[in-house]
């Protein structure tokens, strides 16, 4: 018996300990875990900085969303006034109209639109000659340009930025690769919008696709909203600026109100640099026409902003201007000039995923205890679908 109980002694001793296999399995665990934070990190980082390089190429993307939905709203527009039911159609029909206006406008305007180009160019830098010669007629004029540039360096600034040989090639050819990309993917786009959104739901979870797609409808909405605001605020400065300054006698003042018009997809800073052309040559002529051409300017911008726009407040979507203001810098300094003029577009997609996200004023009142779908119309209220 004493051997037996020795024997099993040993076999119990020579068994491994319960505690070191714990410890090597929560080892194991934690070196998991750490090669999953790794990893994590490391993936992120690549995608980081393939968004980085790519950020030109993703905000031309985002241009060619904006024109598909251009193109699907105009299509949805036809098929209802023509009563075409069937969409292929209806959609070739309206780039057939499109393709058609664009070349008559080409044909029957473009010569024009050239030479008057042309000549704004060389009209500007008379422009800066002749307002350096009045500014020396004062002495705080004289002061002003003793603090500033030279009136010939201004000229040919302003001469090299519009018709500079080597910034004229890479400006003319970058802006044709990318109108390129951007027409090419609107038309892709909106050919077939419901192929990339089914592509789309098969990559996302199960879980979060509601989600997905409530953040895909209401940035939809808020950014046809703002389109259509745009719209009416560009037709209205264009028709506006171009009478002013025709019966101010302004030069080439058709040419300076589509400038204006263009411009004014660019909140904020649009304003400002549809203004310059228009002053360098009104002031050319008389101190007295450029200020009148300064008050009218500014009176198209007011009028557009507090009396055109309220009145159609309930079928169009204002952004709050600090904070495109804000996303037009950060871009700025991101991809350029680019990214200033998509900064107003892009703000209106974030408020419409932020709204999507939050939960509506209402049901955070205890009386309000609403069910899903007086939810979702309670978010379509503050932007009305064109």
């Amino acid at each position: 018996m004493p051997l037996i109980a020795q024997t099993r002694e040993l076999r119990w001793r020579s068994r491994p300990s319960p505690q070191p296999q714990a410890l090597r399995e929560s080892l194991a665990d934690l070196r998991r875990r750490a090669a999953f934070v790794i990893f994590t990190c490391f993936a992120l980082a690549v995608a980081l900085l393939f968004l980085w390089q790519a950020r030109s190429i993703l905000l031309l993307l985002f241009a060619g969303y904006i024109g598909a939905l251009l193109l699907v709203m105009l299509t949805a527009k036809f098929q209802s006034w023509f009563h075409v039911r069937r969409r292929g159609l209806a959609f070739a029909l309206v780039l057939c109209v499109c393709c058609a206006g664009l070349a008559a406008g080409i044909w029957l305007r473009g010569p024009s639109v050239l030479q008057q180009v042309g000549d704004l160019r060389v009209d500007i830098a008379e422009a800066v000659r002749q307002l350096n010669a009045q500014l020396q007629a004062h002495g705080w004029g004289r002061w002003v340009i003793a603090h500033t540039a030279d009136s010939n360096q201004i000229s040919r600034a302003l001469s090299m930025m519009l018709s500079g040989v080597g910034g004229a090639i890479y400006l003319t050819a970058s802006t044709i690769a990318g109108l390129f990309l951007v027409t090419i993917a609107s038309i892709y786009l909106a050919a077939e919008p419901d192929f990339y959104l089914r592509g789309l739901r098969r990559i996302l979870p199960a879980r979060s696709r509601p989600a997905v797609e409530s953040c895909f409808d209401a940035a939809t909405r808020m950014l046809r909203a703002w389109l259509l605001a745009k719209a009416v605020s560009m037709a209205t400065i264009g028709a506006f600026i171009t009478v002013g300054l025709l019966l101010l006698r302004v030069p080439l003042a058709g040419t300076l109100g589509v400038i204006a018009a263009l411009l004014t997809f660019i909140p904020n800073l649009g304003a400002i640099l549809s203004f310059i052309p228009a002053a360098l040559l009104a002031f050319a002529v008389s101190p007295a026409k450029g200020l009148l051409t300064l008050a009218w300017f500014c009176a198209a911008h007011f009028l557009e902003g507090n009396i055109i726009t309220p009145l159609a407040e309930r079928k169009i979507a204002r952004l709050p201007p600090a904070l495109t203001l804000a996303v037009q810098l950060l871009l700025a300094s991101v991809a350029g000039a680019l990214g200033v003029a998509l900064a107003a577009p892009l703000t209106a997609v974030m408020l419409g995923i932020v709204q999507a996200l939050l939960p509506p004023e209402t049901s955070r009142t205890p009386a309000c205890s609403a069910p899903s779908t007086a939810a979702a119309q309670s978010l379509d209220a503050p932007v009305q679908a064109s």
